[in-house]
């Protein structure tokens, strides 16, 4: 009897949050590229760091890991302005940027004011409006949630294209199956 065997290369990351400095995270990002790390997740570590910043400094002394942010909030920016800032990270690192966003938690979106009615109906209008937007697209939408009108990412010197950003969402278990 012949047996066959199919390996698979395990795929591997490094998840940061807020425990070390982002000097130190550059390092460890250097560090996980050099031993074949496939991603660098950077956390918005609830309200002590935001996820954009560190990961265009983990962008920037590497140049094959993939960077993400594990994960950012969908509430807290506007569909536009999240799609502008990752197509500004894939300019930054073409290809290798992901952009992972989740519909927060209570009781932290509470005490600052926000509201997670139907979670998921606000990240499907959310993750649509924004993968147009990073595809190119004039966005017209009116959703539950989101509205916009003739909007487009507002190249003004750079090549217009479609830019290369997966989109991971992340579901909190209390988000229920509604929206």
């Amino acid at each position: 009897m012949t047996q066959t065997t199919q390996t698979k290369s395990a795929r591997v990351a490094l998840y940061l949050q807020d425990a070390h400095k982002i000097s130190e995270g550059m390092e460890f990002s250097k560090y996980a590229e050099s031993k074949g790390f496939e991603a660098v997740w950077q956390a918005e570590s609830r309200l002590v760091r935001e996820a954009t910043v560190p990961m265009a400094a983990f962008a920037s002394v590497t140049t094959t890991l993939k960077v993400g942010s594990g994960v950012v909030d969908c509430w807290s920016r506007n569909p536009a302005r999240l799609a502008a800032t990752f197509s500004t990270l894939d300019d930054l690192a073409p290809g290798r940027v992901i952009l992972g966003i989740g519909a927060w938690w209570d009781p932290l979106a509470q005490k600052v004011g926000i509201s997670r009615a139907k979670p998921l109906r606000a990240m499907r209008e959310i993750v649509t409006t924004v993968r147009a937007l990073l595809n190119n697209e004039t966005v017209t939408f009116n959703g539950e949630f989101v509205h916009l009108d003739g909007v487009e990412l507002d190249y003004v010197y750079q090549d217009r294209r479609p830019k290369d950003v997966p989109i991971w969402c992340h579901r909190h278990a209390d988000d229920g199956a509604h929206g």
